[in-house]
């Protein structure tokens, strides 16, 4: 893990609704930190004491129920990670690990409690965004049990598209990188991307991929 110099970004929607001297605030009031691959961001059980945004890479949030370690979902660019928890000071019921190299902005949470006491634009986004958070956590928790290896690996490619806007990519992981990530055997790995691939889903090529069929995908993502 190291430090990061400020980028000063301001392209993302949240920030849309700050003024220049309010961004200006986030931005002296927060650090940048880069997680180099396989590092624990956040660990279960900690008291979330700030707010967490990813800028660059890709973290999978883990839950430990004592029986499986399981990827349940990932952060990428642009995403908050554990923002409800943050308001409560609550502890976090999951772990963030970076799957790639990954820079992560800390933002004073009390930061964030001024601008949604003095901003209201901001404080409707950051409700509206909260709750949609909170219907995509309920689906998760119903899901989660049932969630086996084609619906993991389609939710990180999809992650994968979404980082890189693109349905053409180049995956930036071995297929061992992809099973320990998802917590899923390498043989597994394989033969589901190739029935991906069979039915074509995905054309896969080494470690070129394009999404052919992105309902489907989505689908399995969110049936498996």
């Amino acid at each position: 893990m190291g430090n990061s110099a400020f980028t000063g970004k301001s392209n993302y929607s949240w920030m849309e609704h700050l003024t220049e001297k309010e961004r200006e605030r986030v931005m002296s009031e927060s650090t940048l930190l880069t997680y180099e691959k396989g590092e624990a961001i956040i660990k279960q059980g900690t008291l979330a004491s700030q707010i967490l945004f990813v800028e660059d890479g890709i973290a999978k949030l883990n839950f430990d129920s004592g029986e499986r370690d399981a990827t349940f979902s990932f952060a990428t660019n642009g995403d908050f990670v554990g923002l409800m928890c943050s308001f409560v000071k609550k502890k976090l019921e999951f772990s963030a690990y970076a799957i790639t190299r990954t820079t992560v902005r800390m933002i004073d949470r009390e930061v964030f409690e001024y601008l949604i006491g003095n901003n209201g634009k901001f404080a409707v986004y950051i409700v509206k965004h909260m709750s949609e958070l909170t219907n995509s956590v309920v689906h998760t928790l119903i899901t989660l049990s049932h969630k086996n290896v084609n619906g993991a690996v389609a939710t990180l490619l999809l992650t994968l598209s979404r980082l890189y806007q693109s349905n053409n990519l180049q995956i930036p992981f071995s297929r061992d990188e992809m099973a320990d990530a998802l917590g899923y055997s390498k043989e597994s790995i394989i033969n589901t991307l190739s029935a991906f691939h069979k039915d074509k889903i995905i054309s896969l090529s080494g470690r070129q991929l394009e999404i052919i069929n992105l309902s489907a995908l989505d689908l399995i993502a969110e049936k498996g």
